[in-house]
């Protein structure tokens, strides 16, 4: 047998597997302490529903999350590729930071190019300080009227809360108004599919 033979026997590239179709994604995993361990990849199909997981911490009250206008009532939500928005509305954000959160694609997605975003001022966390007119919680409304929260510390909260607080810290930015106003309506606006958050 040739050289060239035993170095096409052996590389993991004669593996890989590719389709126009659909999009390799990573549906479970284990690890073992000695080392050893696997990963369970599928196909789906890349105009399928996306699962995303999503953390947060708000240290105001808050009546919860919508996205594109419908409360979400489960940390773990499916989420059809295109843009959307996640809105909240929160009641006395004051001069602090209120908002920590981390949203991830769950399972994850081999193709994804960026699986995780997490709460950072970069201008697309918009808030009105007054009430917006109806449609503001959903994609392609004109949020250019809404400020762009602000990094600012979060305080640290007391009780059950603090263990949550404190995960959030590390990689999510705490985020809050430039002026304090007394009730904030707050949106993102993303874009997900099979190369992730955009």
């Amino acid at each position: 047998m040739a050289d060239s033979d035993d170095l096409r026997l052996n590389e993991l590239q004669r593996y890989r597997k590719t389709s126009s179709r659909l999009a390799l994604e990573v549906h479970s995993h284990c690890e073992v302490p000695a080392g050893c361990g696997g990963a369970v990849l599928r196909w789906r199909k890349p105009d399928a529903d996306l699962g995303i997981t999503l953390s947060s911490y708000l240290g105001v009250a808050s009546e919860g999350f919508f996205l594109d206008g419908k409360p979400i009532q489960e940390q773990r939500t499916l989420v059809s590729p295109g843009e959307h928005v996640l809105s909240f509305v929160v009641d006395e954000p004051g001069k602090q930071g209120f908002l920590l959160m981390e949203i991830s694609l769950r399972p994850h997605i081999a193709s994804a190019k960026q699986s995780q975003v997490t709460s950072r001022a970069d201008g697309r966390w918009r808030a009105a300080t007054r009430q917006p007119p109806e449609g503001w919680q959903l994609p392609g409304f004109d949020d250019s009227s809404f400020v762009p929260l602000v990094e600012k510390p979060v305080s640290e909260p007391k009780g059950s809360d603090r263990w949550l607080w404190g995960m959030m810290q590390r990689n999510a930015k705490g985020l809050g108004l430039p002026s304090p106003a007394p009730r904030a309506w707050v949106r993102w606006t993303f874009r997900l599919d099979v190369e992730g958050f955009s």
